[in-house]
């Protein structure tokens, strides 16, 4: 038997084994990371959050400290009296709690969406009450399903920041 070498490789049933153990690792495995990008997504958010409460606190503070106060109903004269500087602009509170208004009637003043940094595929819908943002938004009213943050400018006492993570 000289000049006959032995092939070497792998058998049919050796490939088939590490498919196998591959197959069951992914099994496994994709879900932490399904789990990781929804974790991503609720954290996007709650930081989108934290973001609008401090911007709620701080353009109330602004107010306070410009001697504006919030009025029981709404002004015949308009809403030009509740108008707050801020950096690089001002921004139209609603007259029940001083919060910025999700859409200024005055034009040209600060949204809520433009005190936000949006990215990482974030989207944003402002109505005149609420401003929507985040990765599946409602298409005008609030809903409990979705994965987006909704503030609400006329809350009374307070405007609110609600997540929604049910489908993140």
């Amino acid at each position: 038997m000289a000049g006959q070498t032995k092939a070497s490789g792998f058998t049919l049933i050796e490939l088939i084994a590490v498919i196998v153990i591959l197959g069951v690792l992914a099994a496994v495995a994709a879900p932490k990371f399904v789990d990781l990008s929804s974790a991503a997504k609720v954290a996007a958010l709650e930081g989108v959050a934290g973001t609008m409460r401090s911007t709620a606190q701080m353009t109330k503070a602004a107010a306070l400290a410009q001697g504006i106060e919030p009025a029981s109903s709404n002004p015949p004269s308009g809403q030009s009296q509740f108008l707050v500087n801020v950096a690089g602009g001002s921004s139209e509170l609603d007259w029940r709690n001083l919060c910025p208004e999700s859409r200024a009637e005055l034009g040209s003043r600060f949204t809520m969406v433009d005190f936000i940094n949006l990215s990482g595929g974030m989207d944003s819908r402002v109505t005149n009450q609420y401003t929507f943002v985040g990765f599946d938004i409602p298409s005008s009213a609030p809903s409990g399903s979705g994965c987006y943050v909704i503030y609400d400018s006329f809350g009374s006492p307070n405007c609110t920041v609600t997540v929604v993570d049910n489908d993140c």
